[in-house]
């Protein structure tokens, strides 16, 4: 997997720049990545990061982690990543909802059948 940087981000591990690539793992690990992926930091480098953002904050503060943004932005942030939120109407049932989701379909693009859970179908070597 690669994912596209869509701000900078400074970490112990090292620091993840605005607009370029990186392989996960190798330049950036899963757990890190997963963080960056979920917090809008960062995109699938398969996805074009114009495409996936066009407006720089189209969920009213795409810069805040999920656990910091309001009822409202994160009712926006489900619609435009297309997560069905079903009965939720509480903060904490909203962001289960979304977190859930983003796990699922983490798995889902991680499971290649080779089970070794690396998502390159390669057995793990």
């Amino acid at each position: 997997m690669r994912i596209t940087m869509k701000s900078l981000s400074a970490h112990p591990d090292g620091t993840l720049e605005n607009g370029k690539t990186y392989e996960v793992p190798g330049q950036c690990s899963r757990a890190r990545a997963r963080e960056l992926l979920e917090g809008g930091y960062a995109v699938r480098a398969d996805e074009d990061l114009a495409a996936a953002d066009p407006d720089p904050v189209p969920d009213g503060d795409g810069d805040k982690p999920l656990e910091k943004r309001t009822v409202e932005q994160l009712r926006v942030y489900a619609a435009d990543h297309g997560i069905d939120l079903g009965d939720a109407a509480k903060k904490a049932e909203i962001l289960d909802a979304i977190t859930t989701e983003l796990a699922r379909r983490e798995a889902d693009a991680d499971d290649d059948g080779d089970g070794d859970g690396d998502g390159d179908g390669d057995g793990g070597a």
